[in-house]
């Protein structure tokens, strides 16, 4: 049972997101529902002739039930194949509520590996998704939320996959032709669903309602160009419909046209504007405050940055273009930063000093320099009860449902080991 537990702490994702706040199963199409509002990833299903498949499984055992429950009014079939679109776990956690005796799974065969790195790095992976997630914040006050509770989540419902392809894999269930490609982007065993029978995309975790994730905060690179060329793969099938596996689905060959070129044309921009950028001498900090998608992109309500960001983005484009060093020789063989921070305490003739002159920061609306001056100061009372205001402020201000927990979390933690 913990081995569970901590696997499925480990596998909820970076990756995404953006699920309504009431549960709704969407008939997309006489043969295509998409179940979404009940968790964080929804799940999809298609009804064949004789079976239903289904696409992603959330990322936990009760609200995939909830789930199955609502579509066994519709449809009674069994389920003959379930296909994790990528491990990140609020894709793959729900499986085992979905699966009979002789259901097939199926992943593209990075998976595998995928699955060993992440239980190579339980123990982070835990304190990144409680501090990601906000564990320890009142559910109404997240930015973004699980449909499991990350204190007490249950046991994973993942099964590994029995079926493992490499570029793509078709195979024909009751009538229906599936054709599945390997598609690099939020992960690199990433793989999208084309239904030709239906003129239906499933894209996975490619496209959602928000600036992507091109690099999330705590999590390893992802390809990022690769990302554009699969949207541009995506578009060359010519959809009616788009069905994601967060957010709701898109209808209508145009508009599923216009939303995929303009998400890769602004994944593109993002990392040439960096690269140039980079090239030209620039320190990440300027690169990061100038960076800014052109107009026409910026006012896309799917491009807002509720989830992934430009600034993330930029970092994570420098962090797979650079090495660590910064061409500050103080930082090629850098101290503990404990040290400085007590030296520079004391040369300020000590913390209140600290707190004043970040309050001051605070003052005049600078709350990202406060938080940073605020820091040196340590476990001091004074700097411990600004550390909280300027956290709980910082996380009003975001429109990143991330970051917001990200800076909640961080408060929450700050009021329990305050001195």
């Amino acid at each position: 049972m913990r081995t569970s537990l901590l696997l499925l702490l480990a596998l909820l994702p970076c990756a995404a997101q953006l699920s309504q706040p009431t549960p709704e199963l969407i008939r997309v199409n006489p043969h295509i529902y998409c179940a979404t509002g009940y968790a964080l990833g929804n799940v999809i299903f298609v009804l064949t002739d004789r079976s239903v498949v289904v696409v992603d499984t959330t990322e936990g055992q009760d609200p995939a039930r909830a789930v199955l429950n609502d579509f066994r009014k519709i449809s009674a079939l069994p389920v003959s194949y379930i296909i994790y679109t990528h491990h990140h776990g609020d894709h793959i956690h729900g499986a085992k509520v979905f699966a009979g005796p002789d259901t097939k799974v199926i992943a593209q065969r990075n998976h595998t590996e995928e699955m060993r790195k992440y239980m190579l790095m339980l123990g982070y992976n835990r304190n990144l998704n409680m501090a990601q997630w906000a564990a320890d914040v009142p559910r109404a006050d997240r930015g973004a939320t699980l449909g499991v509770d990350l204190r007490h989540p249950g046991a994973s419902g993942y099964i590994k996959p029995q079926i493992l392809f490499d570029e793509e894999y078709k195979f024909t269930e009751g009538g229906v032709r599936f054709e599945l490609y390997h598609t690099l982007g939020e992960t690199v065993d990433h793989l999208m669903v084309w239904l030709p029978d239906f003129e239906t995309l499933l894209p996975g975790d490619l496209f959602y309602w928000s600036f992507p994730m091109l690099a999330s905060p705590g999590k390893p690179d992802r390809p990022v160009l690769e990302w554009a060329a699969s949207l541009d793969r995506m578009r060359a099938l010519h959809p009616a419909y788009l069905v994601g596996s967060h957010s709701r689905p898109l209808t209508g060959r145009d508009t599923i046209d216009q939303a995929l070129g303009n998400y890769a044309r602004a994944i593109r921009f993002v990392h040439d504007e960096t690269v140039k950028r980079i090239n030209a001498g620039e320190p990440l900090c300027q690169i990061r405050a100038e960076v800014r998608l052109p107009p026409d992109l910026a006012a896309q309500p799917y491009l807002q940055p509720v989830y992934g960001t430009v600034e993330w983005a930029v970092n994570g484009v420098f962090r797979q273009s650079t090495g660590w060093y910064d061409f500050d020789p103080a930082h090629l063989n850098g101290g503990d930063p404990a040290l400085l921070d007590r030296a520079l305490v004391e040369a300020a003739g000590g913390a209140g000093a600290i707190v004043r002159r970040a309050q001051k920061a605070a003052d005049e609306g600078q709350l990202q320099l406060a938080l940073e001056i605020v820091e040196v100061a340590g476990e001091d009372a004074a700097a411990s009860r600004l550390r909280q205001d300027l956290l709980t402020r910082l996380a009003a201000q975001s429109s990143n449902g991330i970051a917001r927990n990200i800076y909640l979390e961080a408060a929450a933690e700050q009021r329990k080991s305050a001195p």
